[in-house]
């Protein structure tokens, strides 16, 4: 996965016509709340093939950002 297809899916599952970036958060996109969390993380988890689910970080993170890194970091994401 590139960061381009993960902007493409929080895009997609927040229901946003805004634009998506590493500075997207649930502070500044108000689509972003609980529902929309929950999108973000069974979408991920589907597209990576479970694998996400064992990132237990990925829930607390509210930012793009934050999404990034913990993928980064289990190097899931290229």
């Amino acid at each position: 996965m590139t960061d381009k297809e993960l902007f493409k899916i929080i895009k997609n599952c927040l229901k946003t016509k805004s634009l998506i970036n590493m500075k997207s958060s649930s502070k500044n996109l108000e689509e972003w709340d609980s529902l929309g969390q929950l999108a973000i993380l069974t979408t991920l988890d589907k597209k990576l093939k479970g694998k996400t689910s064992k990132l237990s970080q990925l829930a607390e993170a509210d930012t793009v950002n934050k999404i990034y890194k913990n993928l980064k970091k289990a190097k899931l994401i290229n």
